[in-house]
């Protein structure tokens, strides 16, 4: 009987120690939605969090709240932890990192490397992968952090919907840790910047990163070209392409979808050469012209010519990236790795020179598969 109610007691104690001992309540916890890292005037890194009120974003039953959504609270530090704990002295609640939906890198901070900040966001299991990454161009993620969208009540939840609006897919920090440990070439990060007259972000095209410099920055891709390049790298879904028109024969333009890219290495006698095939369908959205795309003979030419406007588009961007950047913004490197493994061992340590120096070819084929409400122009 004695050894039965040992057995109960010791059963009963290991219940209650295997419980959730450590567990914290939501209202012990400052719910980080936003991060942002800046290299300040000093040379310090700057950490920014945007932690969520909850009293601010209100409910379905009590409707929107007058209070503010959120708080962005800052401080630097010789690396992220040691900032991230000179931050906790400011709140009363412990950070908590796991719903974080954004992380910003300031322009200053990109322009003197990624490498060395890489590590803190992969070893720290409270941090999550799944944040959408962008480099802030001409400031600091600390005021986009700060700024008030117009729909969200929070700017994180607008700059995770910001590339869908534009077309385009995502770009996670899982994503981004992927595309930054393969070698050669560079990563190509969306950017944004502060409108200082509107106090809001705007979309300010894309961010090159050169894997073989540490990450730095090497310059930045105009928000058409980052359409193009994020087509290239099939990470755009939908595009609008206009015809180069003037005010005497106007212009025509076509919502593309159904976006595809392939990227063929050849290599024969004459040495190693890309060619760059994008196609894409979809429907006439705006006609200036007296062209009818009823009429086939129509029809043939102004897809022609959409082709065409998009395919000097590409070859200008190829010639920017080979000539401005010398950096393979493109991910073609992988498709070389992929055809030609044991010549890519060679090539991998120095592939942005290489690249810069390859011929490469572009092929756009663009269709209409609706006229719109209207045949020739109203």
């Amino acid at each position: 009987m004695k050894k039965y109610l040992i057995t109960i007691c010791l059963l009963i104690l290991s219940a209650a120690t295997a419980g959730c001992w450590n567990l914290k309540e939501p209202d012990q916890l400052a719910i980080v939605i936003g991060g942002g890292l800046d290299i300040n005037a000093e040379g310090r890194l700057d950490v920014s969090s945007q932690i969520a009120v909850p009293a601010g974003l209100g409910g379905p039953d009590t409707g929107p709240s007058k209070k503010k959504s959120f708080v962005v609270v800052s401080a630097t530090g010789k690396d992220f932890m040691d900032a991230g704990q000179n931050l906790q002295t400011q709140l009363s609640r412990t950070l908590f990192y796991a719903h974080r939906q954004t992380l910003l890198i300031g322009q200053r901070m990109a322009e003197q490397g990624m490498d060395k900040y890489l590590d803190m966001v992969v070893r720290n299991p409270k941090s999550e992968m799944r944040s959408v990454i962008f480099v802030v161009k001409d400031g600091t993620a600390k005021e986009i952090l700060a700024t008030e969208p117009v729909f969200d009540p929070l700017i994180s939840t607008a700059l995770g919907s910001v590339q869908l609006a534009l077309g385009m897919k995502p770009y996670y920090y899982r994503e981004f840790l992927c595309d930054s440990r393969t070698k050669g070439g560079a990563v190509l990060l969306p950017a944004i910047s502060y409108n200082a007259s509107t106090k809001r972000f705007i979309y300010a095209g894309a961010a090159i990163l050169n894997k073989e410099n540490s990450h730095k920055l090497s310059g930045f891709l105009k928000p058409d070209e980052s359409y193009y390049a994020n087509w290239i790298k099939g990470r755009q879904r939908a595009l609008t392409v206009s015809t180069s028109g003037t005010q005497s024969n106007g212009s025509i333009s076509l919502r593309a979808e159904a976006l595809k890219s392939r990227i063929g290495v050849i290599k024969d006698s004459k040495g190693m050469r890309i060619h760059i095939q994008l196609s894409g369908k979809g429907n006439l959205v705006e006609n200036n012209t007296m062209r009818d795309p009823s009429q086939g003979k129509e029809l043939r030419k102004i897809e022609e010519s959409l082709s065409r406007e998009a395919e000097q588009a590409v070859n200008k961007l190829v010639r920017k990236a080979q000539g401005q950047y010398k950096a393979d913004i493109f991910g073609i490197g992988k498709h070389v790795h992929r055809k030609f493994p044991g010549e890519w061992k060679s090539l991998q340590n120095n592939w942005n020179e290489t690249f810069s120096k390859l011929p490469i070819t572009v092929e756009v084929q663009l269709r209409y598969e609706d006229p719109g409400q209207t045949n020739s122009s109203i």
